[in-house]
């Protein structure tokens, strides 16, 4: 069944990029399949996107368990903050704020912003997606405690989980709560059996086992009222406190296919990175395999020797370059590339960017026949190019690591610029004449540039 979805994965060009299965045998969580496509590996923390949602989720259920806030408690009165609408915890957790997408999209994480904006709706009648409202329960765990999210979740839950150092990108000086986490699959798997048994994870309850069932309950209708009920549409099903209701179980969820899927039922958890707009498709391909398992015994793995050696051996030899010639760049958002050239050198090539200023012009090196691994450095607060750089790094955010491979292709070079701290890589091309173009595969979220990607060298370890 792992092999199909490895199949499935690929072939449909769903580009991924680490997966980890465990299963409940005999009452204990066992790896069932942990592995990853190079140039991603399994240690490497990388961006999850709102996969983050779900641990200021667990953050909030544990300042309840303490007695710091109720659900239902104001924000305005947890922040100081004038809240003429009413806005409550549990409002923010189940994003019923009652501001439409249109509201949504001006409010630019100004919390200020999202108390006194009147809602086009009753709080706590109408769904609509809203990172603004996890950053306001991110501003309210610092608030209350006088620590970043990480740093007040590291005691009670990162470290009982095994989640090593962290690092979650900042917004306005506070830790984004609703993306910008860079963990690893692993850690994505830990968090997800830790939900699966309700909140208890080696021997110890590390959140309350009521609050996992408040968390999974289906407390918003995300059905598009203008749009024919699709009964297979995963996101659908219904959201709870920053999780999605799902075919199976409930998921974590970030963009481009980064996946914890939760199956208390059947006792498995899948933890998944990846890289596509065609996330449904990902989605329908776990929900095949599940169905393909959903009989066995939770007793000891009784898989043939053979099939179980033909596993190891998939699994040791995955890389994304595979199935490069299915990945497509989205030419809805172009890179300047004005100045860019790509030069031969005897193993593969050098891709260079222009000087800037007093900078000199960046080289990345690119394998020919393996990822070349480099790390390019921004300086601060200067940005490097105009065509690579549209913003000061934050804070000491100054690194992005890059994964390069190319090949001829006709009467060009066509190269791939992975950031594997990410979800996401860069097409490259340069034709006959030397002129080089280039499209993001997926694009991303906070701005279509590498500057968008740094991270601290603490993420690249």
């Amino acid at each position: 069944a792992v092999l199909q979805l490895i199949d499935d994965l690929e072939r449909q060009g769903l580009d991924p990029h680490a997966l980890h299965i465990a299963r409940r045998l005999g009452g204990e969580w066992v790896d069932v399949f942990a592995a990853a496509w190079q140039p991603w590996t399994l240690d490497q923390p990388a961006l999850v996107y709102s996969v983050s949602k779900t641990f200021t989720s667990l953050a909030i259920g544990l300042l309840e368990a303490e007695g710091k806030l109720g659900l239902d408690d104001s924000v305005g009165d947890l922040l100081g903050l004038p809240n003429p609408h009413g806005l409550t915890v549990r409002h923010l957790l189940t994003m019923n704020t009652g501001h439409d997408p249109e509201q949504i999209d001006t409010l630019q994480f100004d919390v200020r912003a999202l108390l006194t904006v009147p809602p086009a709706a009753t709080p706590g009648t109408s769904f609509a997606y809203n990172s603004d409202a996890t950053y306001a329960l991110s501003c309210i765990v610092t608030a209350l405690t006088g620590e970043r999210l990480t740093d007040y979740l590291r005691p009670r839950l990162l470290d009982p989980l095994g989640i090593t150092e962290r690092w979650m990108k900042p917004a306005r000086g506070v830790e984004q709560g609703f993306s910008g986490f860079h963990i690893t699959v692993g850690d994505i798997a830990r968090v997800a059996t830790m939900l699966a048994d309700g909140g208890r994870y080696g021997g110890r309850q590390l959140v309350p086992a009521e609050y996992v069932t408040e968390l999974s309950h289906p407390w918003s209708d995300t059905r598009d009222p203008s749009q024919p009920h699709d009964p297979t549409d995963d996101w659908a099903m219904g959201y709870g406190f920053q999780v999605w209701r799902s075919t199976v179980g409930f998921r974590l969820d970030g963009a481009y296919g980064q996946f914890g899927i939760v199956d208390p039922a059947q006792g498995i958890v899948l933890a998944y990175q990846g890289s596509t707009t065609e996330t449904q498709l990902t989605l329908h391909a776990f929900w095949r395999l599940l169905d393909a398992v959903a009989d066995a015994p939770e007793t000891a793995d009784t898989t043939p020797a053979a099939e179980t050696a033909t596993l190891a051996d998939r699994a040791g030899a995955l890389d994304s370059w595979s199935a490069r010639h299915l990945f497509r760049p989205d030419l809805a958002v172009p890179i300047p590339t004005d100045g860019w050239r790509l030069d031969e050198r005897g193993d593969g090539w050098t891709l260079m960017f222009p000087p800037l200023g007093d900078f000199e012009a960046v080289s990345i090196p690119v394998g020919a026949d393996a990822w070349q691994r480099s790390t390019l450095d921004l300086p601060a607060p200067r940005d490097l190019s105009d065509a690579v750089v549209s913003s000061p790094p934050i804070d000491d955010a100054t690194h992005v690591p890059i994964a390069a491979r190319g090949e001829r292709d006709g009467d060009g070079v066509v190269v791939h610029l992975v950031v594997p701290t990410s979800p996401h890589r860069m097409l490259v091309r340069a034709d006959a004449s030397g002129a080089v173009s280039a499209h993001w595969h997926t694009v991303p979220l906070q701005g279509p540039t590498l500057s968008a990607l740094a991270v601290p060298e603490s993420v690249i370890g």
